[in-house]
């Protein structure tokens, strides 16, 4: 085992982790003058207007599917919509004018991509604020929610490695504000650090206050792409509770805008259903993947799908007595490959990072862990700004580098599962300090 840190190896890891922390504020500063600036037009917008159609009783799934089925034709059967050819990126991407039937007066078409559930969540969040007062109000609430998730995760890596609470703190918020999705949630207005927050709660909690913990999961669907197969953590060790009450939440979500909009739920759904069909994109996914290879709503889509989501559960199923920070770790790569997601969605991966980080730089340190921060800075500069865009082979060359990254880090995540699994109940389970009390101890036997 490696021995406590000379002098200069901490004093070096503090200039760093200040210098981190540092550029991160200020990019966050950054992110959220752009997320408050009224002249901006963000996903919270696109949301909100989605909001002001359900409080005009009009169905916005209809509409949405209606603009795109008589512009592009059907999604599904012989004459099918070939999203990489059409390039259909939002539902605006269809031919309409202000004098369009169905049509709010001085509302774009509802860009209604979220299912029924998450119209429940977010006419309660914006649907009742006025326009000039959206993007300040969710860019600041969206800042409270970051300080939130990074005291939460600065509180498990002060536990973890026995350190100081304002040192721990220091370099959790550092490697999150640093990791390049955390801002383009900022200044984008989306709900990935919310979803992120309370994902963590519930798997936090699930053991304790599994009804608590059920309704943090039920939070955390505001965006069920993002947060979904976190419920295999307590699926796989035997916590029914906050599955049932998050499901059951899920199911009085879907009704009230069902009720609302004079709808039956499952009329809802399918027509959600179909209209993603038309708009699913992806980076660095699953559906990136399926587009390239005209796989898009097919049967060999589908079964990559259950084969992504029955790998995770078996893996976890097999190392269920891993630590829950563990497992949420690898469930975190699984969330983001089976389905749609930009690049603001990978914010699930800041967890992650500190998770490799921990385990790279504190004894005993871990090889897997050395490569799973590698590639996680590989793909992090692959989904950064100045890379993704530009058609500059040098660009290409980055994108594809982040593309690559991934298997490795799937397979990262499942060695330190697996690894997490053999340390027993005792060692880093639960998050607990078990394992950081044992480093400690060996290090005073032997000074």
């Amino acid at each position: 085992m490696v021995g406590p840190m000379n002098a200069k190896a901490r004093t070096g890891i503090r200039i760093v982790v200040l210098a981190g922390l540092v550029a991160g504020l200020a990019a966050t500063a950054g992110s959220a003058v752009r997320g408050w600036s009224m002249g901006g037009w963000s996903d919270a917008s696109r949301q909100w207007v989605v909001c002001q159609y359900v409080r005009a009783r009009i169905n916005p799934y209809e509409l949405a599917q209606r603009l795109l089925r008589d512009t592009f034709g059907p999604a599904t059967g012989p004459d099918r919509v070939r999203l990489k050819e059409r390039r259909i990126y939002s539902v605006s991407s269809a031919h309409w004018t202000a004098e369009t039937p169905g049509l709010l007066p001085g509302h774009p078409p509802p860009e209604a991509t979220y299912p029924p559930s998450t119209l429940s969540m977010l006419m309660a969040m914006i649907g009742f604020l006025p326009e000039r007062w959206l993007l300040p109000v969710f860019t600041s609430s969206n800042l409270a929610v970051l300080a939130v998730l990074l005291w939460q995760l600065g509180g498990w890596l002060r536990r973890e490695t026995g350190g100081g609470r304002w040192p721990a703190l220091a370099a959790a918020a550092a490697l999150v504000l640093l990791w390049p999705p955390v801002q383009q949630v900022i200044r984008n207005g989306q709900t990935g650090v919310l979803s992120l927050l309370c994902a963590w709660l519930a798997v936090q909690r699930h053991d304790r206050t599994p009804v608590t913990a059920g309704l943090w999961f039920l939070a955390a669907m505001i965006k069920p792409s993002m947060a979904l197969l976190y419920l295999l953590i307590p699926l796989v060790k035997g916590q029914w509770k906050p599955i049932w009450t998050a499901l059951a939440g899920g199911l009085v979500l879907t009704v009230l805008p069902a009720f609302w909009l004079g709808e039956w739920p499952w009329t809802l759904l399918i027509q959600w259903m179909d209209l993603c069909r038309y708009v699913l994109q992806g980076a660095y996914t699953l559906q990136e993947v399926l587009n390239a290879a005209g796989w898009e709503n097919t049967w060999a889509g589908t079964a990559a799908v259950l084969a992504i989501w029955g790998g995770a559960g078996i893996w976890c199923g097999i190392h269920r007595r891993a630590d829950r920070v563990s497992l949420f770790a690898l469930l975190s790569f699984a969330n983001l490959a089976w389905t749609y997601h930009e690049r603001h969605d990978f914010v699930l991966l800041a967890v992650p990072v500190i998770w490799f980080v921990r385990h790279a730089v504190w004894p005993p340190r871990r090889g897997w862990a050395w490569a799973g921060l590698v590639l996680c800075g590989v793909l992090g500069l692959a989904l950064a700004d100045p890379f993704y865009i530009p058609a500059a082979p040098w660009a290409h060359a980055v994108r594809w580098a982040g593309r690559l990254a991934i298997p490795g880090l799937w397979a990262a995540a499942a060695i330190g599962v697996r690894q997490s699994h053999g340390a027993g109940s005792g060692g880093f389970a639960g998050g607990g300090t078990e394992g950081a009390d044992a480093i400690r101890g060996g290090h005073e036997r032997r000074a």
